[in-house]
C-alpha cells in the first residue's frame, strides 16, 4: 500500500538535501528489544560486567541501530519508491545514550530504458558531538510523474522521457514564465518654464544685466558678544577699631551688718499669777 504523498522523479534535483530525522537517545531497552528481535545476542551489548572486563567502558549499542535509522530516513523522504539498493559501514561505536542525527543527499538521478528512472542517495548518521557512526547509500526508482503513475498502474507501458526532452521542457516552461516588470525609472525633472512678458511688450533678449544675477557680498558674521562684567562694588569702610574695654571697677567688698541697738531682754517678765478657779455654788444666778 502507497503512502498518501507520492515522490516523483520531475521533482527531484542532484543535490537535493533529505530533512534531518533526530532520534532520541539510545537506551538499554531499545538494545534489548533489539537483540531480542534480530536474535543476535552478543554478550557485549547485553552483559555489562563482560563488556567491561573486555576493556569497554559500558555495555555496546548495535550498529544496526542507526542502519535502521537511515532507512527510516530515506523510506520516509521517497515516500513509496521501490528500494534497488541499500547499505551502509559502521564508523565508530554506538553507546548507550548517543543521539543520533540521520542526514541524506541526492548525488544522482538517471533516465534508464524502458522508461525507468532512479536515484541514488549518500547517507550518514552523527552522534551529539558531531562525529560519524554510519555511512551509507540507497538507490531508488520512482515514476516520473503522476501520469506515468496512473498509466503503468492501468497496465499501460511507462512514460518514457529522455534527458533531452525534460530539459527541452524545463527551458519552454522558463521562457512561458511571465516576467517581473522592470523597476520604473525615475522620473526627470522637467525644465524650467520661459518667463512670459507683459502685454504690450515684444518679447527681446534680455539684457546681460538681468541674466547675471547680482552678486550677494556675504554677510559678515556678527561679533560675539562681549562678556559684561559686573560693576565693581565700593570698598567696604573698615571696621573701627573699639576701644579696649575699660578696667573693670572692683566691687565693694560688703560691710558687716550693723548689730541692733537694743540687745534682746535677757530673761523675760514673770508670767502673771493665775486665779484659781472658783468652784461651783449651788447657788443659780438670775439672769
Amino acid at each position: 500500500m502507497l503512502t498518501a504523498r507520492q515522490l516523483y522523479f520531475e521533482a527531484v534535483k542532484v543535490g537535493d538535501e533529505l530533512p534531518p530525522l533526530v532520534k532520541p537517545p539510545v537506551d538499554r531497552l531499545q538494545i534489548a528489544r533489539y537483540v531480542a528481535a534480530a536474535q543476535d545476542w552478543n554478550p557485549l551489548y547485553i552483559d555489562e560486567p563482560l563488556a567491561k572486563n573486555a576493556g569497554f567502558p559500558s555495555a555496546l549499542g548495535p550498529g544496526m541501530i542507526a542502519m535502521g535509522f537511515l532507512a527510516e530516513l530515506s523510506t520516509e523522504w521517497v515516500r513509496g519508491a521501490r528500494l534497488r539498493k541499500f547499505g551502509a559501514r559502521f564508523v565508530k561505536i554506538v553507546w548507550p545514550g548517543d543521539v543520533l542525527t540521520a542526514r541524506g543527499r541526492v548525488v544522482d538521478r538517471r533516465f534508464e530504458e524502458g522508461g525507468k528512472y532512479a536515484i541514488d542517495l549518500e547517507l550518514w548518521a552523527e552522534n551529539q558531538r558531531g562525529e560519524l557512526v554510519v555511512k551509507g547509500s540507497a538507490a531508488f526508482q520512482l515514476y516520473y510523474s503522476a501520469e506515468d503513475e496512473a498509466r503503468q498502474r492501468q497496465g499501460q507501458p511507462a512514460l518514457v522521457v529522455t534527458r533531452e526532452e525534460e530539459e527541452a521542457r524545463l527551458a519552454k516552461l522558463s521562457r512561458a514564465m511571465p516576467q517581473r516588470p522592470a523597476a520604473p525609472a525615475s522620473r526627470p525633472l522637467a525644465p524650467p518654464r520661459p518667463l512670459v512678458p507683459p502685454p504690450g511688450k515684444q518679447p527681446g533678449p534680455a539684457p546681460a544685466a538681468q541674466l547675471q544675477r547680482p552678486a550677494v557680498a556675504p554677510v559678515p558674521p556678527k561679533p560675539a558678544p562681549k562678556a559684561v562684567k559686573p560693576p565693581a562694588q565700593p570698598p567696604r569702610p573698615a571696621a573701627r577699631a573699639r576701644p579696649a574695654a575699660a578696667a573693670k571697677k572692683p566691687r565693694p567688698t560688703p560691710r558687716p551688718a550693723k548689730r541692733a541697738a537694743r540687745s534682746a531682754p535677757a530673761s523675760r517678765a514673770p508670767a502673771r499669777a493665775r486665779r484659781p478657779a472658783s468652784k461651783p455654788s449651788g447657788k443659780k444666778k438670775r439672769r
